[in-house]
């Protein structure tokens, strides 16, 4: 039987936590990604020209990649890379909510902010139990 070092193990609570903040973070982005793509000039006003659809074209491509990615993970429990990428994806929803503040647009302020939280929260979680030095 082969054993696992304790700063190796990785904490049941983190791995919820962090598979929660990834069907979260999946649904929302299949959400935005699919209401983009369906009707472009439904979340943004004027969006129904050819850039706005192909933009968010775009948009869906690297949501998919994202969202797959994190899905792939978690299914292969890896749970030091899963870790990497939810802070990458952390990063990615600051940015989105410095420019929703810039806007002085608030829902798209306060939505990306609170996936930052939770998702850096749950990078912090899974990298920490894991031995993770940030």
């Amino acid at each position: 039987m082969i054993q696992k070092l304790n700063d190796m193990v990785t904490l049941r609570g983190a791995r919820w936590f962090g598979t929660i903040v990834v069907i979260l973070t999946v649904l929302a982005t299949g959400y935005f990604t699919v209401s983009a793509l369906v009707d472009p000039g439904g979340l943004v006003p004027g969006g129904d020209g050819a850039a706005a659809r192909t933009y968010a074209a775009y948009m869906a491509a690297r949501n998919l990649v994202l969202a797959g990615s994190m899905l792939w993970l978690l299914a292969a429990r890896s749970w030091r890379a899963l870790a990497l990428l939810l802070a990458i994806n952390g990063l990615v929803q600051i940015a989105d909510a410095v420019i929703g503040g810039v806007k002085h647009q608030i829902p798209q302020t306060l939505g990306p902010a609170a996936f930052a939280v939770a998702l850096l929260l749950a990078a912090g979680l899974l990298g920490a139990a894991r031995g993770v030095r940030w």
